[in-house]
């Protein structure tokens, strides 16, 4: 699979069916960050394609030399705030949960992804596996090829370095 900035290019190129790839791969991630804050499966379909349209817009602002989801997510937040500014929150029959401040939530998940994305590739990936995407050790093991033991350490190393730049904040 090839990286971001490679279908970033094809974009910014005029080949405008390579942005699909990129829908394809953070949708899924994209949205259920979003649905956690909105706690509202339409209304973060909604903020999804608005995010996804308004980065495709603004792609040739984009720093190819930097990760990709991390711009993704901060358009993202964006539509999010202007959802909950423009007063159009719906309250959800599904949740008991009331937000004292919304904007909180989507500044630390903001924050956190920002996190993440500093740490090393071999980490970063091993860190998302196993709490995004929910996967446990002997998963992530079969997946990437490493040993049990590898994976436990990556994570542990991941995590050390994950409240080393939270700390660093």
């Amino acid at each position: 699979m090839k990286d971001d900035s490679f279908y970033i290019r094809k974009v910014l190129d005029g080949d405008n069916d390579y942005f699909s790839f990129l829908v394809e791969k953070y949708q899924s991630l994209l949205f259920n960050t979003i649905r956690k804050i909105v706690e509202n499966r339409a209304v973060a379909e909604d903020i999804t394609q608005d995010a996804f349209f308004k980065t495709y817009k603004s792609l040739k602002n984009f720093n190819t030399d930097k990760p990709f989801y991390p711009y993704l997510l901060r358009i993202a937040i964006n539509c999010t705030k202007d959802y909950f500014k423009k007063g159009k929150r719906e309250v959800s029959l599904q949740s008991e949960v009331a937000y004292e401040d919304p904007h909180a939530d989507i500044d630390k998940t903001r924050e956190m992804y920002e996190i993440i994305y500093k740490l090393p590739d071999q980490f970063r990936e091993v860190i998302l596996t196993f709490y995004r995407d929910g996967k446990n050790i002997k998963e992530i093991a079969l997946e990437t090829g490493d040993s049990v033991e590898n994976v436990k350490v990556k994570l542990f190393r991941a995590r050390k370095l994950l409240l080393k730049f939270y700390q660093e904040l």
